[in-house]
């Protein structure tokens, strides 16, 4: 029987931050008290301030690389938008002057693919770049929200 002398911390710790009481979790993958708002992320291995793991661009994005992760997502949002509209502009002026069933069977390919990847495109891309616009307003991180439920407390 062999005695071992380490002894895992506590799992939580209380911190005074401003006078105000700060409850902090031990991390045992990370060996560190977690700031808040903080989370473990099981893909990149480390503790994640603020955010969360995306894997849509294979990185975890935190606080100090969300604001380039929504420039990003919104920079991509006005440009599926505006392909989408140069498509539709570019077939309907073509179809104005060579007749719609005309322009679709001179270009059978270019058109209606272009269509349907920007439409599907346009309504994903929008549609995160809709919740992360929610998640700003709301000063929520997308933890914060899976958690929270649709009744919206805690």
């Amino acid at each position: 029987m062999g005695s071992s002398t380490y002894r895992p911390p506590a799992r939580t710790m209380e911190v005074v931050i401003n006078k105000y009481v700060v409850k902090l979790k031990y991390c045992y993958t990370c060996k560190m008290f977690r700031p808040p708002r903080t989370s473990h992320c099981s893909v990149c291995d480390n503790c994640v301030e603020v955010r969360s793991p995306c894997p849509w661009v294979g990185n975890c994005v935190g606080k100090r690389n969300y604001r380039y992760f929504y420039a990003f997502i919104l920079s991509l949002s006005f440009l599926t938008a505006f392909i989408f509209a140069c498509v539709v502009t570019h077939l309907t002026l073509r179809s104005q002057r060579d007749g719609f069933l005309t322009t679709l069977k001179t270009t059978p390919a270019r058109y209606p693919s272009a269509l349907v990847i920007c439409f599907f495109s346009v309504w994903s891309i929008l549609g995160l770049s809709g919740f992360h616009t929610y998640l700003v307003a709301s000063n929520l991180t997308t933890n914060e929200d899976s958690t929270r439920g649709w009744c919206g407390s805690w």
